[in-house]
């Protein structure tokens, strides 16, 4: 999966760079998103939570960005609410990665169903350069 990261605390933006990663890991309550839209803000490269997770352990490379709309391509353990196939949008946790992704989890409670009709279009992706 590929995904804007930056490893470089002292870089801001220069250092954001187009990496391969891990297809995310849907947790319990968790879905995974296949991103059609994401929101990225450069203040988000000095909140200490970009660094760290809950726990203080570093967790570089890290994905930025917080505002997403896509669609829901796999629920977690015990998740209600959402399914597979369903349009969303919302915000991802800060102290997880983030939606400048292909793909991300983000905790089912921190999405709302988006409500297009049949005939509203997704905005044009900008597609990750091959």
């Amino acid at each position: 999966m590929r995904a804007i990261t930056v490893r470089d605390r002292d870089a801001d933006v220069g250092g954001l760079t187009l990496t391969d990663m891990p297809y995310p890991h849907a947790a319990e309550n968790d879905v995974i998103v296949r991103v059609h839209a994401a929101g990225f803000t450069p203040g988000e490269l000095d909140w200490p939570a970009t660094w760290t997770d809950r726990a203080g352990r570093d967790r570089t490379p890290t994905i930025p960005g917080h505002e997403l709309s896509g669609v829901v391509v796999e629920l977690g353990y015990g998740t209600t609410g959402l399914t597979v196939g369903q349009r969303v949008f919302g915000l991802t946790d800060w102290a997880r990665n983030g939606s400048l992704a292909e793909y991300t989890a983000v905790e089912a409670r921190n999405l709302a169903p988006s409500r297009p009709t049949s005939t509203t279009p997704w905005p044009p992706r900008c597609p990750f350069p091959d």
